[in-house]
C-alpha cells in the first residue's frame, strides 16, 4: 500500500497517536495493567517509551521544517 502523505499529515497523525497514547496511559485501567506483576514486554519498554519516541520524532520533523524555511529564498 503506497500512500502519499504530506509532512503536515504525518505530523497530524503522529501528534494524534501521541495524544491517544497519553490518554490511554492516564487511565486507571492501563496503570493497573502496567503495575501488574504479570505485565512484561520483551525489551522492558512501556507506553511512556513510545510516547517519548513519538515526541522526539515530532521534534526532529520540526527541526527539518525550520531548517528548510531558512533555506527558502
Amino acid at each position: 500500500m503506497n500512500s502519499i502523505l504530506s509532512t503536515e499529515e504525518i505530523v497530524i497523525i503522529l501528534a494524534g497517536v501521541e495524544q491517544t497514547l497519553r490518554l490511554i496511559q492516564s487511565t486507571p485501567e492501563y496503570r493497573r495493567l502496567q503495575t501488574s506483576e504479570h505485565f512484561t514486554t520483551s525489551n522492558d519498554l512501556v507506553l511512556n517509551d513510545a510516547i517519548q519516541t513519538i515526541s522526539e520524532v515530532l521534534s526532529g520533523i520540526e527541526q527539518v521544517q525550520l531548517a528548510n524555511s531558512f533555506d527558502e529564498p
